[in-house]
């Protein structure tokens, strides 16, 4: 597009138009800004911030970062290089500002440090400087800019990285030199290790210009050497990113594939699936469109306004180019990830800058037409006052919530468990929510896996060092009692008595916090909306808990050394077999409590289930859980020891087994030997033959 110089007055309401719309910015960006509540996809800043909490908390500043929200190993989902995180880490260090705070700085930060790219970019295209501010008055005025730069989000910085390159790229390819390429290599690389996502919706402008570079040298006929050398320099600014973003993909993903259930978010299955890179299908699908224009409308402006100005823009010959190029970089972006630009609007911040630009030219192409001068004028108020209005109709709603973030049931969780505790979390999918505003670490239990029980029972082994102080179910999964039975017996909950709900939600507590966080609950500061479920007639005095005297252990647990002296027998205490080989059946649930001796260093424990128990075709056990638990006078546990024999689906936990650990006493500690549960009670049919507890 030939360059045509603009008047004076022109210039001056260009310039006052940009103060405007960027005073408008800074408003919109920093309203509430205090207010911790990260509203919008509040699922995704959510694990963002809980990244950058355990970072601060355990100075961990490696690549081998925690995103503590889908079970053990905590390092499983690394997703990104932390390049952010550490940002706001360091900047809520040096100014004490809160993390949201200065998470909301660096994402501001960094989006306005994006704009001279933009301004110098748009010199590619021969635009007068005045008349690029009213590109960068449209892309200040976006919704999508407004909100999502002040999101505790890594987007902004990938943005910013990506906008960088692409100048450093054009700059590179016209000037071929080295500052630049060394611009193209910091930036490329940021933008590839921050969000790869953002970073290839760069990538095809570049390709074409690139591409349109190496034609003009082929056409000069000037011999091979011109093609070449254009060829290297296009590859050097991309090759150190993308060999990068290569290496750190072969470093992820075997973690990430070896977890229970981060293999979600490998590069392959995060490529074709959540986000259909490459794949035709969404692109056909009526749902994914509908979807995209609301998107649309939600993010950047009316889908009609964008249709009539990329339309009326491919009308003008003087701006013709541009805004086709621009256009297409903006419907490619989505193209390449249908499925993450369809349900996630938060992803247009990568993209919506080029429809922005093209509308922008298309206002420019109305100025150098014979339209009178008003009317231009009353079609850029009616583009403005469009993307004013989406703003206020939409993201000014949620971002006018008066919050702090978290609800009543992450606050009783907060206040009320144990710190560095773990939560189970079902019904949630992965959304890092509740951890976050708990500020606890989780086992969430991916939407459909909660029907795995293979699954389960290895996501709950990973968690056998860790103890945990809440089970939190969501929705239907409140009344799925397979669900509630397992988890029951692994983490010794009553499977009757939910200590509280709120709303749609249920939490189930320990036994050995169950009390005390009910007592606590009913004689404090109530939480809105939580209900304090009564306690069952069986807590805090077992079932059918009784005291085993001396002289019944002397005549009766010959084999036990110590001797128990209390018992809680779901269908009391009974002995199976010959006088001199006796065994006490212990079908869940049932406890024994021995009372160490001061030097013990070994347990050994003889257990197993009666053949009966998996003989029979027609009904068979699905595993009884064998646990040793320490308590403390202070009523705190930990998790000494924990076997399942699972008979049916190992024959080798047939027969009689003999269970052995090393022990370390600790002042005051009771030893309670469980069986429990595996899943439902049907043909558990357990015994213990023998405890000896030994220096």
């Amino acid at each position: 597009m030939p360059a045509q110089e603009p008047s004076r007055t022109e210039n001056r309401l260009l310039v006052g138009l940009f103060l405007v719309a960027l005073a408008y910015s800074l408003h919109g960006v920093t309203y509430h800004w205090t207010k911790s509540f990260l509203s919008g996809h509040e699922f995704r800043q959510t694990q963002t911030a809980l990244i950058t909490h355990y970072i601060d908390r355990d100075d961990n500043f490696s690549l081998l970062y925690e995103t503590p929200i889908v079970g053990k190993p905590w390092v499983s989902i690394l997703l990104e290089v932390p390049l952010y995180e550490w940002a706001v880490v360091g900047l809520s260090r040096l100014t004490g500002l809160p993390h949201f705070m200065a998470a909301r700085t660096v994402s501001a930060v960094c989006f306005y440090l994006t704009l001279p790219a933009f301004y110098l970019l748009l010199g590619k295209f021969n635009l007068p400087r005045p008349r690029r501010l009213l590109v960068l008055a449209l892309i200040l005025c976006a919704p999508v800019y407004l909100y999502y730069t002040r999101a505790f989000l890594i987007d902004a910085m990938a943005f910013m990285f990506s906008a960088w390159w692409l100048l450093a790229f054009v700059r590179t390819m016209d000037e071929r030199r080295w500052p630049w390429l060394v611009l193209a290599s910091v930036a490329g690389t940021g933008a590839a290790l921050v969000k790869s996502a953002t970073f290839a919706v760069w990538l095809p402008p570049a390709v074409v210009y690139g591409a349109w570079q190496l034609w003009r040298a082929l056409r000069a006929r000037s011999g091979w050497r011109a093609p070449l050398r254009t060829t290297v320099w296009g590859l050097a600014t991309v090759v150190v990113a993308l060999g990068a973003l290569r290496a750190w993909v072969a470093y992820t993903d075997p973690i990430k594939a070896a977890h229970a259930s981060a293999w979600l978010f490998t590069s392959k299955n995060l490529s074709l699936g959540n986000w259909g890179l490459f794949d035709p299908r969404p692109l056909l699908s009526a749902e994914v469109w509908r979807n995209l224009l609301h998107c649309w409308e939600q993010a950047i402006v009316s889908r009609w306004i964008i249709a009539g100005g990329l339309l009326i823009g491919l009308a003008l010959p003087r701006v013709r180019g541009p805004v086709l190029a621009l256009g297409a970089a903006f419907f490619a972006a989505q193209a390449l990830f249908p499925n993450a630009y369809a349900y996630q609007d938060y992803y247009f911040y990568s993209c919506a800058v080029f429809v922005l630009a093209a509308l922008g030219f298309t206002l420019i192409g109305l100025l150098d037409t014979r339209w009178p001068r008003v009317l231009v004028a009353l079609v850029g108020l009616v583009l403005f006052g469009a993307q004013v209005r989406a703003y206020w109709q939409d993201y000014r709603v949620g971002q006018s919530a008066d919050l702090q973030g978290g609800l009543p049931y992450t606050e009783v969780l907060r206040d009320h468990t144990p710190p560095n505790t773990v939560l189970v979390i079902a019904g949630a999918d992965w959304a890092a929510i509740t951890p976050y505003y708990a500020q606890r670490k989780a086992l969430m239990i991916r939407n459909g896996l909660e029907y795995d029980r293979n699954y389960l029972l290895r996501a709950l082994q990973d968690l056998q060092d860790e103890e945990v102080s809440a089970l939190v179910l969501h929705g239907n999964l409140r009344t799925y009692r397979d669900l509630i039975m397992l988890l029951a017996a692994q983490l010794d909950f009553d499977p009757d008595a939910p200590v509280f709900s709120y709303a749609d939600v249920d939490v189930y507590v320990p036994r050995v916090y169950a009390a005390s966080m009910r007592a606590r609950l009913q004689a404090g500061q109530p939480y809105a909306g939580v209900t304090v479920h009564p306690a069952p007639q069986t807590e805090d005095t077992v079932r059918n808990r009784v005291v085993i005297t001396a002289e019944r252990a002397a005549a009766e647990f010959r084999r036990f050394v110590p001797a128990p002296h209390e018992a809680d027998f779901r269908f009391g205490l009974g002995w199976m077999g010959p006088p001199d080989r006796s065994v006490l059946s212990a079908h869940p649930e049932a406890s024994l409590w021995v009372r160490p001796p001061p030097d013990a260093r070994r347990i050994t424990w003889v257990v197993g289930l009666f053949p009966g128990a998996y003989e029979e075709p027609a009904e068979q056990t699905d595993g009884v859980l064998f646990t040793i638990t320490g308590e403390s006078p202070d009523g705190s546990h930990r998790r000494i020891y924990q076997r399942a024999l699972d008979p049916v689906r190992h024959p080798g936990d047939r027969g009689e087994q003999r269970l052995v650990c090393d022990y370390q006493t600790r002042p005051g500690e009771v030893l309670r030997f469980t069986t429990g549960s595996y899943g439902s009670y049907q043909r558990d049919w357990a015994y213990i033959a023998e405890i000896r507890i030994e220096p």
